[in-house]
């Protein structure tokens, strides 16, 4: 299934641009380094650790997921919204390894666009 991402930078003011052009090459990077694939469905596969999280579509209980946490908890809010598109739970993503959350917040930030 193909995943409606929005990656027309020619839209973008040049803040969100550059923020694109950012995450774009962790990905690119992630990718030529064999830690992020894309599997048959099309959906991203990143290899953190001793585990792979699948990263599936978001929905709307992915939205919903962040309405659980305070307004001034933003990193809650993106890891709870992260474990519902991966299927897991937000302990996931607190016992990462920093190298490999900022792939999993970047594959995050192109559906939150």
């Amino acid at each position: 299934a193909k995943m409606d991402l929005d990656v027309d930078t020619s839209a973008m003011d040049q803040e969100d641009s550059k923020a694109f052009e950012a995450t774009k090459r962790r990905i690119l990077r992630a990718i030529e380094r064999g830690q992020l694939t894309i599997d048959e469905q099309g959906q991203p596969v990143v290899r953190a650790g001793e585990r792979t999280i699948t990263f599936f579509e978001p929905n709307g209980a992915s939205l919903m997921a962040m309405d659980q946490k305070k307004a001034n908890q933003g990193v809650a809010k993106m890891f709870a919204y992260m474990a519902d598109m991966t299927h897991t739970g937000p302990q996931t993503f607190a016992t990462m390894a920093n190298r490999d959350l900022k792939i999993c917040q970047a594959i995050t930030t192109l559906f939150l666009a």
